[in-house]
């Protein structure tokens, strides 16, 4: 696939970001061109307003397209939040005779009868990933050429409501944007940021975005996956509200002086801002840092639930990897560590980017977006495309953009 731009669009409840790369021949990722618009019609992940966000899809495409020197008419679309679910199926066939070995047509009708398994509804497929085999009731890492009675297979889905990303597919078409596929965000980002070492010995990704966080756990394969409902946005409007600011002040205030966990060379230094009654207030940096840490304590702590409910607390030897723009809060890895007992780091795409300042937290998601579409090792897991379009995954490169 290299050489071939792919065009990715991370709709996001703050912002939109369009990107388009291309793979170089040593494997780095290239970025062509990006395009970032604020967007204020979504809540958590679901569109509440259609013009504003077909507004900041129609921005952040044409800036893409001039950066990158392209008319981008199509584009490969991330979803996350609350439209998508998960889902674990099983699923047993019999083998045609002991004295033929099992082979990649017994694997597909397995697959296909974990499919049909699935919760039947208004959803479609977006990945599936094969969590176990077992021939005649005995684990195996590869049923291929083994001679048995009965395959079993264990895979874990995940579904997206099919009306919400029909609405999408219809914002960005309103922008002029055709649609070749979803993918999952966190899904994607975990190509950029984890390696094949750090998923064997087992990694969990939190992506903290602007009105959702999103949870991967990873062994080998990925394992789990979980929505936490809160997320950047919750930080800002708490300072908004503790401290009687507009919400655009209580952003810049966070971003430009926001952090967690004690320093003592900042914590009485004091910051002054105006309240939303247009009055001065003054309040030390430490008690900035507890309003803030109140609210990411929160998010860890849903995050220590997940592990200890799914009992990988004590198995992830990787520990954390965090990304998202909630990612870059100052010292948010020394926090995570302090409350879930494991290593903590914040996700940096610079191993697989090579244009410089689109490694950091807040481009991950799209870098992983594009590598996801690219990459064609992905065998166990199956892409979707747009709703009602037959075509592959990848069958509609030619058409997703035009050189100018």
């Amino acid at each position: 696939m290299s050489g071939s731009p792919i065009v990715v669009l991370d709709i996001g409840t703050a912002k939109v970001l369009c990107m388009v790369g291309e793979m170089q021949p040593d494997d780095q990722l290239k970025i062509l061109g990006m395009g970032s618009s604020p967007c204020r019609g979504l809540r958590r992940s679901s569109i509440i307003d259609m013009p504003k966000v077909v507004e900041a899809i129609s921005a952040a495409v044409a800036e893409a397209g001039r950066s990158a020197g392209l008319k981008i008419t199509g584009a490969y679309m991330g979803v996350a939040g609350e439209s998508v679910s998960v889902h674990t199926s099983r699923s047993t066939v019999a083998i045609s005779g002991t004295s033929t070995p099992i082979d990649d047509s017994d694997v597909q009708r397995g697959l296909a009868a974990t499919e049909q398994a699935l919760p039947a509804g208004n959803s479609i497929l977006l990945h599936r990933f094969i969590q176990s085999y077992a021939v005649d009731g005995e684990y195996v890492q590869n049923p291929l050429w083994l001679h048995g009675n009965k395959l079993e297979i264990e895979t874990l889905s995940i579904l997206a409501s099919r009306q919400a990303c029909t609405t999408l597919q219809r914002a960005a078409e309103e922008a002029g944007v055709e649609i070749a596929g979803f993918i999952h965000e966190t899904v994607a980002a975990s190509t950029a940021l984890i390696s094949p070492d750090e998923r064997e010995m087992g990694i969990a990704l939190l992506d903290i975005g602007a009105g959702t966080s999103d949870l991967a756990i990873f062994r080998g394969q990925l394992r789990h996956l979980a929505e936490i409902p809160f997320g950047g946005d919750d930080l800002t409007k708490d300072l908004s509200v503790v401290l009687n600011m507009s919400p655009r002040e209580a952003e810049q205030l966070k971003q430009q002086h926001g952090y967690v966990c004690s320093r003592a060379e900042k914590a009485d230094q004091n910051i002054t801002f105006n309240t939303t009654a247009g009055r001065p207030h003054t309040i030390s940096q430490h008690q900035l840092k507890e309003i803030i840490e109140a609210r990411q304590q929160e998010i860890f702590e849903f995050v220590r639930q997940e592990l200890d409910l799914n009992r990988y607390g004590q198995k992830l030897a990787a520990g954390l990897i965090l990304t998202g723009g909630g990612a870059m809060l100052e010292n948010i890895a020394q926090l995570g560590e302090e409350i879930l007992g494991i290593p903590v780091r914040v996700g940096s795409a610079h191993e697989f980017c090579a244009t410089e300042g689109l490694g950091d937290p807040q481009y991950a998601t799209a870098v992983g977006l594009i590598r996801f579409a690219l990459d064609e090792e992905h065998q166990e897991t199956s892409l979707t495309p747009a709703p009602q379009s037959g075509k592959k995954f990848l069958d509609k490169l030619a058409r997703i953009f035009s050189f100018m």
